[in-house]
Order: C-alpha cells, then sequence, then structure tokens
C-alpha cells in the first residue's frame, strides 16, 4: 500500500496546529496537499482507444510543495529548457550556506534566499570578469534547496552554467579545462560576498566571528558533457520536491519513519523515525514564501536576453543535430495504458468541475 503525505497530516496536523502556528503559506500548502487528487478538486474522465472503457480521475493540487504533483510539471518545465541548451560541457556547483544562518530563515526567508541567489551570481560574475583567457559573460541556471535528507534546515543553491563566456564583442568563448574555477577562492569570495548581502538586508549575522574563522562550503560536481545528462539535471534538480513519498515507510501512532541517505556514513541508507508533530514542522519549515521564484537564471540566461544572445551564440557554433531537440519537437499528450484491455491508450475526454463549497445542487 502506498504511503502519502496527506496520510500524514490527516493523521497529525489537527494536533499539531493546536501547539503551533501556520503561516498563510504553509496552511495553504497543507489545505492543497490533503485535498490533491480528491473528490473536493473535481474529477478527470479519462477514455481507451480501443476498447472505449471509461475511467474517472481524481484532479491535482498543482501546489509546488506537493510531492505528487511534480511528474509533469518536470516534464514540461524540461521540454521548455531544451531550446537554451548550447553546444559545450556543463559545470554543477552547489553553494550551501553555514548552519549558523538557518536561523534567519524562521523570520526573514525571503530577504535569505533573495541575499543567497545575489552572493552567488555577485561571486560568479566576479571571477568570469577576471579570468585571463575567456573573460566575459556567464550563463546561470540557479536552484534553492532548503533541505537535507532527514528534512533538518540544509540550505544550497545548485548552480548549472555552460562551459563557455560571451565577451564584450560578443565572442564565443568555450571553457575547455575540467573545472570552472578553484573552489577555495569561490568559497572565500562566496563568504564575503553573502555577509555583505546580508548587510544590505539590514539582517543581524549570528556568530560574526566564527562564520569569518570557518571555511563556506562550495561544492563542484562532475562535468555534464551530454546534452540529455543535462536535461536530466535539470529536471532532478530544479523540480524535485522535500521527500519522494516512496520514501515514507510506516506511519503509526509513535509517528513517521523514512529512509534516507547518510552521506556521513558511506551513503548508506537507513531509517529514520519522527514523531508526527516533528516531522510536520521540519516539511512545514521549506515552505517557501508566496510568490518566491527558486528557479531563476542569470547573465546570457537571463529571461530579459536569452533569446538574443543564444542567437548570437548559435551562430558561432558548429551546427549540428542534437538527439534532445529531436525528441522534444512534439510535445507529447498524456496518457498511459488502458487497464482493463491492456492494449490501448487512456486519453482525457473531459474534466468535471468539483462544486464550489457552499454552492447550491442543482
Amino acid at each position: 500500500m502506498s504511503l502519502h503525505l496527506s496520510d500524514v497530516l490527516a493523521q497529525f496536523l489537527p494536533e499539531y496546529k493546536q501547539h503551533h502556528a501556520l503561516t498563510w503559506q504553509q496552511q495553504a500548502a497543507c489545505k492543497h496537499i490533503m485535498q490533491c487528487r480528491t473528490a473536493a478538486l473535481g474529477q478527470q474522465l479519462w477514455q481507451c482507444d480501443n476498447c472505449q472503457q471509461q475511467q474517472m480521475v481524481y484532479c491535482s493540487c498543482r501546489d509546488r510543495h506537493c510531492p505528487r504533483c511534480q511528474g509533469q510539471r518536470t516534464r514540461d518545465w524540461i521540454e521548455a529548457q531544451a531550446a537554451n541548451l548550447v553546444q559545450v560541457k556543463y559545470f554543477h556547483l552547489v553553494f550551501t550556506l553555514p548552519h549558523e544562518l538557518n536561523v534567519i530563515s524562521h523570520y526573514a526567508p525571503e530577504k535569505l534566499y533573495k541575499s543567497l541567489f545575489n552572493a552567488v551570481w555577485q561571486t560568479l560574475s566576479k571571477f568570469a570578469r577576471q579570468h585571463l583567457k575567456t573573460s566575459g559573460e556567464l550563463g546561470l541556471t540557479a536552484v534553492l534547496h532548503t533541505w537535507g535528507q532527514t528534512l533538518t534546515q540544509h540550505i544550497h543553491l545548485h548552480c548549472l552554467i555552460p562551459g563557455g563566456m560571451l565577451s564584450q564583442a560578443e565572442r564565443w568563448q568555450v571553457i575547455d579545462k575540467g573545472y570552472l574555477f578553484p573552489v577555495k577562492a569561490l568559497s572565500t569570495v562566496f563568504r564575503a560576498k553573502m555577509l555583505q548581502a546580508l548587510r544590505d538586508e539590514q539582517l543581524s549575522i549570528p556568530d560574526k566571528d566564527a562564520l569569518l574563522a570557518k571555511p563556506w562550503t562550495v561544492f563542484s560536481k562532475a562535468c555534464l558533457c551530454k546534452p540529455e545528462t543535462v536535461l536530466r539535471y535539470l529536471g532532478r534538480y530544479t523540480r524535485k520536491g522535500v521527500m519522494h513519498e516512496s520514501r515514507l515507510q510506516r506511519i503509526s501512532a509513535e509517528g513517521v519513519s523514512f529512509n534516507y541517505r547518510d552521506y556521513q556514513d558511506g551513503n548508506k541508507r537507513k531509517v529514520m523515525t519522527l514523531n508526527g508533530g516533528e516531522f510536520i514542522r521540519r516539511y512545514l519549515s521549506h515552505v517557501l514564501p508566496k510568490g518566491f521564484m527558486r528557479i531563476r537564471h542569470y547573465g546570457l540566461l537571463a529571461n530579459r536576453c536569452r533569446k538574443r544572445k543564444l542567437a548570437i551564440i548559435r551562430q558561432q557554433e558548429t551546427p549540428r543535430k542534437s538527439k534532445v531537440e529531436a525528441t522534444t519537437t512534439e510535445k507529447e499528450t498524456p496518457c498511459w495504458h488502458c487497464p482493463h484491455c491492456q492494449i490501448g491508450l487512456l486519453h482525457l475526454a473531459s474534466v468535471l468541475v468539483a462544486r464550489l463549497q457552499g454552492q447550491p445542487d442543482g
């Protein structure tokens, strides 16, 4: 039997709300997750193109915090991003905030996350401008994650960067070395930029001396060379939710058990059990402020100039047909195999909108 986050909320949320105040965003996320794929949101009628058998399916909530609503949105987003790939290897960097700064996310999350995005882009831009051989403008897709494997606060930014720079003369310069910039040097500049960004936002910096004394973490992952691999990474890190429901192992009166990877112990898979209230507290701590964009594009990939600058790069690239472009030129209509005849495909026939609460019958 599959376990869902809505089962956890149904069992433990009422008691949790008696002892904890929820923000408006947290209340909305809980409501959407509990209503997802229930009659409260309406139904879809799907029909087999072989046996004509019909099947009713409940609508999804489409909340970005709901673990059941990311699949189709991920596929749509990947398809849109395929047109923005360039023919170079890609670098994957991860900038992590020290845990001493986690407390700021409790009272000023939007300012903290905004400062993180700005500090990372300013750091990368500084190194790009000072690069000896290929100085110029980088492109960056940055994705905010706030969680770790055990749902604790672990604020970090995944950065996917095409391996090239556009000079002031608009000449495309490919980076041929195996790394983008030295991570130790990046870490030092990132620390300075982040602390300055927090001061600009007029936020108090906890344990400032300790933060200045310790090294900050910037991790460089292996380069991505194939377009297909780049798109898989984009989908994985951009639309990945706080927890995939397949990790849920058991829900009982004692609490919620789920599996996780222990990176400090050779990536071994282990099982953790939290009482229901603590599980909900950890999960809701990752609900983002309303309207906050957790995926952002910078430099030559920024929305305001991406089309023009990619066209300039395309003119200087060696023409070749990408397998990704060939497989994503036609948008596929969502469908799945008919469970009755096992031959035909189910296709969406109609949508039955749920009756609003308080609306009279008939």
